[in-house]
């Protein structure tokens, strides 16, 4: 009687630190998944691999880092706070504490069930462990990054190449420009030479 309150406690306190605060993902596992929870068969060993897991899973949660990402062995227990101050649902995804909980606690009530279909049964809706993969998370962030590092480069590159082209169509303009100046310069130059023959042709006539 007394570890079966003892496990109820335990597996209260897990599911409750998940519940605290805002949370990043809409879905949650249900007390009912790890209700049945008892950690006393549970070696030193698995519990480390447990948190080991956890550790991991926070921060791909998070889209790539937390502020707070801690994990308990004697007692099951774990922390995980992103970056930006938001507490996310872990319970939704693989591969962290609750999720290996909730698979524990559905290996441990089909055992105490072996030869109890209705009992088994239970056992299966009560088994609704996290679906999601925290890796595929981390990844979408990663790759949202690089694509607007990505946009942003073209963007440089676009305009750039629209300021060279601009420069180079005003040298050519003034290039060409150029000779028809020079063009113009000549022509007032032959008239000019003209006329004062012209006029001098004219004086001799007169004398």
């Amino acid at each position: 009687m007394r570890s079966g309150l003892v496990a109820a406690a335990s597996a209260a306190l897990v599911t409750s630190v998940a519940a605290q605060a805002s949370t990043t993902i809409s879905q949650s596992m249900p007390p009912t998944a790890t209700a049945g929870f008892n950690s006393a068969p549970i070696p030193r060993q698995q519990r480390f691999q447990w948190c080991l897991g956890q550790r991991n899973a926070c921060p791909q949660i998070c889209g790539g880092s937390a502020t707070t990402n801690n994990c308990e062995e004697n007692d099951l227990t774990y922390s995980c706070v992103c970056s930006n101050g938001t507490v996310p649902d872990v319970s939704a995804y693989r591969d962290t504490l609750p999720f290996y909980i909730c698979t524990e606690t559905f290996n441990q009530c089909i055992a105490a069930h072996p030869d109890d279909a209705e009992g088994q049964d239970t056992c299966q809706e009560n088994q609704r462990c996290g679906t999601l993969n925290a890796t595929a998370v981390e990844s979408s962030s990663s790759d949202s990054s690089a694509s607007s590092a990505t946009s942003a480069t073209s963007a440089s590159t676009v305009a750039t190449s629209t300021s060279a082209a601009s420069g180079s169509a005003s040298a050519a303009s003034t290039a060409s420009a150029a000779p028809t100046n020079a063009a113009v310069t000549v022509s007032q130059q032959i008239s000019t030479t003209a006329l004062a023959a012209l006029f001098m042709t004219a004086f001799k006539l007169f004398l």
